[in-house]
């Protein structure tokens, strides 16, 4: 898959093109439905993901809305889907330019669509006054054929990006795995902690999150994290650690079950919580801090294990 950086970078291919329209955060199962389709029967056509590099609800003044997926991490999961490209749009470029327009300008003469895929509540153009028969029928006048993906439920609900963000903001990781159609991750560089495992004999691996991006329930949840092609078991704190000195941000602190040899600062790591176990609180003392996690770890040996 290849990443474009704006939509006249793609447009020098002058290739035909599938388009699925959408911001796409989280690539839950509802994105995916649009994705897959726009994949079908390419003819020689290039599939292609028009996003954007930004949030357009952030930009439009509509509060900040944390992300599950920054940039990076959802180019990754688009290309694991098979589309041979991905447009990471400029929204501002295009945030005043009437839906009829998009639809002439943008789909039919940069990217030549001949085939556009979007979810039932897409809106798009100015101030957000095209909808999905809007869509259609300017886009049928120039030929292009549209599809429209319904809603996907999971158990009761439907899938979105809000329904995943509330989850994940409740701990509820399971759920919010099933609605993405894959397991939910903290990813990035090991940094230095308060290294609370240290005592333990337990070592610890400690991820920022990065700003804008959601935050799961504060709280101590079963873990697995990848580090140099080896997975350990571990017991993830997500808080500010309010015994030892509260964090001015959240951090995603885990304790390491598992021998580990060599330090692992400054190494690449991908933290996956698997089950909450208890909320985060504040204790007395230190040592009574150090007595809960021992609890927790053997509650957390016996999920891992099931």
């Amino acid at each position: 898959m290849k990443i474009y950086n704006s939509i006249m970078e793609y447009a020098k291919t002058n290739a035909e093109s599938q388009v699925a329209l959408g911001f796409f955060d989280g690539v839950h199962l509802g994105h995916r439905a649009v994705i897959e389709d726009c994949m079908k029967n390419p003819g020689g056509r290039q599939s292609v993901v028009l996003t954007f590099a930004q949030s357009p609800a952030a930009l439009l003044g509509k509060g900040e809305i944390p992300l599950i997926t920054d940039n990076a991490r959802k180019a990754e999961l688009i290309g694991e889907m098979g589309v041979d490209a991905i447009i990471l749009a400029d929204f501002l470029q295009i945030r005043e330019m009437e839906a009829e327009d998009f639809v002439t300008r943008v789909l039919y003469e940069q990217l030549r669509a001949k085939k556009v895929s979007c979810g039932y509540n897409y809106r798009f153009g100015k101030d957000g006054r095209g909808d999905t028969d809007t869509l259609r029928s300017t886009c049928e006048a120039l030929g292009i054929a549209v599809t429209v993906s319904q809603p996907i439920t999971c158990g009761k609900r439907t899938v979105s990006s809000s329904a995943v963000r509330t989850l994940l903001q409740n701990g509820d990781i399971r759920q919010a795995n099933r609605m993405l159609g894959y397991v939910y991750s903290i990813r990035g560089r090991i940094g230095d902690g308060n290294h609370l495992g240290t005592p333990m004999g337990f070592p610890t691996v400690n991820l920022e999150f990065e700003k804008g991006m959601v935050v799961p329930r504060f709280g101590v949840y079963a873990s697995r994290v990848s580090v140099g092609g080896k997975v350990y078991r571990g017991a993830t704190n997500i808080g500010v650690h309010p015994t030892v000195g509260e964090n001015d941000a959240p951090l995603c602190e885990t304790f390491l079950l598992d021998r580990v040899e060599g330090d692992l600062r400054g190494e690449y790591a991908v933290c996956e919580p698997v089950a909450f176990v208890r909320q985060e609180k504040r204790f007395a003392t230190t040592d009574a801090l150090i007595d809960q996690v021992g609890r927790d770890v053997e509650t957390i040996k016996e999920i891992l294990i099931k």
